[in-house]
């Protein structure tokens, strides 16, 4: 999983900064920063596990893990708890996301919101429910609440389209993490179900943004206003 992770971040680094803009520089350096720190938090959690239970065998680590004080346990769950939260941009390790997916260009963007961040929720969700199974439940509750206030407030005080749908991410992370802390078969499912609607969806919203960051120049609400009747039936259509 870890070297999965590595390989993620410096593909996602080449397409951040594709066009070597200002900003695309500026946001992929914030990027790579916060996400070297989260590797490091990761190998850090994973060698952790390793000295504690002698496996990183994901069938033997639960009842391994089980056999643990219960500070240790809660101090290798936090850790990666850390690792995985920052990928996938829960309060309050999400400032990267907002900065970095508006820099991108649109198609870019649109990859970045389908599948990035859903691999840190599907990381959360593999270790949470197997490896530390009703634990920090409380926490993860007061995490995805915040998320997805968070996420909604910080929509609704942008006017650009990119960020927009950069927090509204944030947000529906929330939604999907509190399935987590939920627990329980029903919350789990439908926290999955959420995440593959989510892949797509976010995707869609990010291509069509660029259609209209295209065809109009900006992606400013401000400079949109009128724009299905300034693009007339015949051009909607086709």
């Amino acid at each position: 999983m870890f070297v999965f992770f590595e390989v993620l971040l410096m593909a996602s680094y080449v397409l951040l900064t594709l066009e070597g803009t200002d900003d695309q520089i500026r946001s992929g350096t914030t990027y790579v920063v916060l996400n070297v720190v989260e590797s490091m938090v990761l190998v850090t959690a994973v060698a952790l596990v390793f000295a504690a239970t002698g496996t990183l065998n994901m069938a033997e680590l639960p009842e391994r893990l089980a056999a643990l004080p219960d500070g240790v346990r809660l101090g290798l769950n936090l850790l990666l708890l850390i690792a995985f939260g920052l990928k996938a941009a829960v309060f309050p390790l999400f400032s990267w996301l907002p900065d970095s997916y508006p820099a991108a260009p649109s198609p870019v963007s649109a990859v970045f919101a389908g599948l990035l961040t859903k691999i840190g929720v599907y990381a959360i969700v593999r270790t949470q429910t197997l490896l530390f199974p009703e634990t920090n439940r409380t926490l993860l509750l007061v995490i995805a609440g915040l998320t997805m206030v968070v996420g909604v407030l910080g929509a609704i005080a942008q006017a650009d389209m990119k960020r927009i749908l950069s927090f509204h991410i944030v947000s529906q992370i929330g939604y999907m993490v509190m399935g987590v802390a939920l627990g329980g078969t029903a919350a789990i499912a439908a926290t999955i179900f959420f995440m593959l609607h989510q892949i797509p969806v976010k995707t869609s919203l990010f291509l069509v943004e660029g259609i209209v960051e295209r065809e109009t120049g900006s992606s400013t609400l401000d400079r949109l206003s009128g724009l299905a009747h300034r693009s007339g039936p015949s051009q909607l259509c086709s």
